[in-house]
């Protein structure tokens, strides 16, 4: 019995299938319309948005090194006897690597490049990033079919510029929205495993793609250079300043006890020679000074050195030759089996009743 009854629902099944296969068929010319008009629909669409070209630059930086001594250490001897003691130079530590990508959709940054000033092929002159920007904004379809959006400062609250904290950034709608597209265009990657970094930009120009990225690859290395050695720069310059008192009061307090010899060849009052052993130690106090500011000035000097990072560059920025977007063959080709689908899907709920969909 149990046969019998698998029997008669395969039937039913084989019937149900049928049935659907007849409504398709008595409707092929239906789906066959509603498929060419979504595959034309995607055609417009397609043609519509412009072509997007990508650049790309890897480089590799240069890892820290486990030798307390940055790899001087071959050299302290030798400098030991210049009286430079680089054991006495503490490794800094630098920016981590997976932090490269925040720095490139950093908010400083990426004012930075809206600021930026490049050649448009497109239009044969040059323009600032934001201006190509907004131009680009016109030319979409979007922009085309429903006009520009209206991204007025009404509605924000009225703040004077003198009541802004320092190093705070006040950005308008404008900017905030330009800064939002740059971030989704332009960015960084780390591999973990090779620790190669990626950085790529995405733009409507190809020159433009790979101004941006050289541009982003010259930030980042001078941002980490700098975070790296500004704190000794800024001793050096602060030595160097000491080094010139110390240079000049020497200086003065040999002339002195020069001038004092010349004037007492010879010596019979006791006050006379407390007198030069004062003008003497006067010397050799400012020579000392002088000395040590010079050791340390020579110190600070090779830390810069040994704190420099280097970065290789893999692959440098090339101008794309071709379109990383849009992939016009596969948006037609979704939109016709889209349109296939869902016309399919229309047939079939019309014609319930004859299916038998509700028993």
């Amino acid at each position: 019995m149990e046969t019998n009854q698998l029997q008669n629902n395969d039937a039913e099944m084989t019937i149900d299938i049928s049935k659907i296969f007849n409504v398709i068929s008595r409707k092929k010319w239906t789906i066959l319309i509603v498929t060419i008009i979504s595959a034309l629909l995607g055609i417009f669409i397609a043609i519509n948005i412009p072509n997007e070209y990508s650049s790309q630059v890897q480089i590799l930086p240069e890892l820290e090194s486990k030798d307390g001594a940055g790899g001087l250490s071959k050299f302290k001897s030798l400098a030991g006897l210049a009286g430079v003691d680089l054991g006495s130079l503490s490794s800094t530590e630098a920016v981590r690597p997976d932090l490269y990508p925040n720095i490139i959709q950093s908010t400083p940054f990426l004012m930075d490049v809206l600021n930026l000033e490049i050649f448009v092929s497109k239009y044969k002159r040059k323009m600032t990033m934001s201006a190509f920007l907004e131009e680009n904004k016109k030319q979409e379809l979007a922009t085309k079919i429903f006009g520009e959006s209206e991204d007025s400062d009404k509605d924000m609250p009225v703040i004077n510029s003198k009541n802004i904290p320092l190093e705070t950034i006040h950005l308008n709608k404008k900017q905030d929205n330009l800064i939002k597209d740059l971030q989704k265009r332009v960015g960084a990657t780390l591999d973990k495993k090779t620790g190669v970094i990626s950085i790529s930009a995405k733009m409507q120009d190809p020159v433009i793609a790979a101004t941006i990225v050289r541009y982003c690859q010259d930030y980042l290395t001078d941002y980490v250079v700098n975070y790296r050695t500004e704190k000794t720069l800024k001793d050096i310059k602060f030595l160097e300043e000491r080094l010139n008192e110390a240079k000049r009061r020497y200086d003065n307090a040999l002339f002195s006890y020069s001038s004092y010899q010349d004037r007492n060849k010879s010596l019979f009052l006791n006050i006379a020679k407390d007198e030069g052993k004062k003008l003497q130690y006067e010397v050799d106090l400012s020579y000392n000074l002088y000395s040590e500011l010079a050791k340390q000035l020579e110190e600070a000097k090779i830390k810069v050195h040994r704190e420099t990072p280097i970065f290789k560059v893999l692959e440098p920025a090339q101008i794309p030759v071709k379109k990383s977007e849009p992939k016009r063959s596969v948006m037609v080709l979704g939109f016709a089996f889209l349109g296939l689908i869902l016309s399919i899907f229309v047939v079939l709920a019309r014609n319930y009743k004859e299916l038998g969909f509700l028993g």
